[in-house]
């Protein structure tokens, strides 16, 4: 449990303590609207402000950087928040334990024909780590951590009810082998990632005097600097901010097949930064908030538009496509407020 905290922090410490005992009790991270009203009316504590001066060491939030989260934004702690409150340290030790398990099976064993990582399911870490299967919570708070914290998984399955999953370990957990501390796990991430070099990506100009919110924009100008920022991580986000750029210039140009063609070919490049094959698997298996999960479902809807865009012939009837058929913005920025964020 960390140090007491000068007042001046305290309410930081609500909000951080607010959200393990969510994440404790549920298994999953809170919404922030969830959280707010309850410290509100427990200690009128603002939590869009207070959220503000938590470091993003211990806070995270799928809101866009440098926005206060709000409404259906889900808040969750790294690591290191986790560790800074009551009840944290017995899950912050599972899941290091867990690293250094993992590390070892990836060294001795082989990946199934045909794949390149091994696969780690819930029965074999409940009886590595020596946590009975009827601990669901424990468990399921596991899943929850590997998941989100950057550990060289690549890839992850949960059943529908949370309680049973699986997780593909790639030999980036190398790294992890001999995590004993957060402070541990902090380097071990650091010495892995650092020595990625930024990728230089010449994007096309900007065109003059467009402002981000521009009537005619498709893309929200905020999430080309959030994918910009992500440079130099392990995903290559060339081909991404490419497609970006050309589906708002086809946009704004009202090229309807092109803008089509876009963003279907969107659709089909972000799979892997959810640990999925497909988009249908990304609606179906991410854990999007309620109304997020509306939008990309409707983007999933969008593929069969596609490839009518696409795919039909010539014929003596006319093609009825346009670019008032095109998927609302909204749906595309949230869906890509989601990929900066797995690019973080």
């Amino acid at each position: 449990m960390a140090s007491a905290l000068t007042p001046a922090r305290e309410p930081q410490h609500a909000v951080l303590q607010a959200l393990y005992d969510h994440f404790r009790s549920n298994g999953v991270w809170p919404e922030f609207d969830r959280v707010d009203r309850q410290l509100w009316r427990a200690m009128k504590i603002d939590v869009a402000q207070v959220v503000g001066d938590i470091p993003p060491t211990l806070l995270m939030t799928n809101a866009p950087r440098g926005v206060a989260p709000r409404g259906r934004d889900v808040m969750r702690l790294t690591l290191a928040g986790i560790e800074r409150c009551d009840g944290g340290q017995d899950d912050v030790e599972l899941f290091l334990r867990t690293l250094r398990w993992l590390a070892r099976y990836e060294d001795t064993h082989d990946p199934e024909p045909g794949e390149t990582t091994v696969t780690v399911n819930r029965s074999m870490v409940s009886k590595a780590l020596r946590v009975p299967l009827r601990d669901t919570g424990r468990l399921r708070r596991l899943s929850e951590m590997l998941y989100w914290e950057r550990w060289g998984g690549e890839g992850s399955w949960r059943a529908p009810d949370g309680d049973d999953w699986s997780v593909k370990v790639g030999r980036d957990v190398r790294h992890f082998a001999r995590v004993k501390s957060v402070e541990g796990f902090a380097k071990a991430t650091a010495g892995w990632l650092e020595p990625l070099s930024p990728l230089a990506v010449e994007l096309p100009s900007e065109k003059p005097n467009v402002t981000p919110n521009e009537p005619g924009s498709y893309i929200d100008e905020r999430v080309f600097g959030l994918v910009k920022e992500a440079q130099g991580t392990r995903w290559d986000t060339t081909k991404l901010l490419e497609l970006l750029r050309e589906l708002d210039d086809n946009y704004r140009a009202g090229n309807a097949y092109a803008a089509h063609a876009l963003l279907r070919a969107l659709l089909d490049h972000v799979p892997p930064l959810f640990g999925q094959a497909t988009f249908t698997q990304v609606a179906n298996n991410h854990q999007w908030g309620r109304t997020d999960s509306r939008y990309v479902k409707r983007l999933v809807a969008f593929r069969d538009q596609a490839d009518d865009a696409m795919h039909r012939q010539i014929t003596k009837l006319p093609c009825l496509l346009s670019m008032e058929d095109m998927p609302a913005r909204a749906a595309v920025n949230r869906l890509l407020a989601g990929c900066a964020h797995q690019l973080a």
